[in-house]
């Protein structure tokens, strides 16, 4: 049996949004099972929060990625589904560094591991908030232990055109 002291406990907590981690720690949590966590979550603070309504099937489609992330590591996803899942890394430059300066100037400065992907990389839309197209992307944070802190919710791919 395995015993944790209150340090060890300390280390498995999330990670917040301004963290600054270790390069150990993101490349250990690359090779880890994923473990979805929703502490940074965006529920309204910006314009890409969480707090707009999901359309069609949408609902559906994000909890599919998340089903499929939680079964496997973020090393495996991008080897064996980036592409199909349109599945990318996103540097903190352009409208997100915007985004994330709109919540704390500091964020930014830490330069998070921040990745993306398409709620159903099938659609093919040009996505337009003007006519109403979407083509949904979500951007999460890499943590420790293969923790991922999901952030924003673009429904009009705006965030990384």
């Amino acid at each position: 049996m395995i015993q944790l002291s209150i340090d060890d406990t300390d280390d498995l907590k999330p990670v917040s949004l301004g963290e600054r981690l270790s390069n150990e720690d993101l490349v250990d949590s690359q090779c880890q099972c994923i473990s979805i966590q929703y502490n940074a979550i965006d529920l309204g603070e910006t314009e890409y929060g969480f707090h707009k309504p999901f359309e069609g099937n949408e609902a559906n489609l994000y909890f599919e990625r998340m089903k499929e992330f939680s079964e496997n590591t973020l090393n495996e996803i991008k080897e064996n589904a980036g592409h199909k899942l349109h599945f990318y890394r996103t540097d903190v430059r352009g409208n997100l560094k915007k985004v994330f300066d709109a919540i704390d100037p500091k964020i930014a400065k830490v330069n998070p591991l921040i990745f993306h992907f398409a709620l159903d990389p099938n659609n093919t839309n040009y996505a337009s908030r003007k006519k109403n197209v979407r083509n949904p992307r979500v951007y999460f944070m890499v943590g420790k232990h293969g923790m991922i802190h999901i952030l924003f919710f673009d429904p009009y791919h705006e965030i990384n055109p």
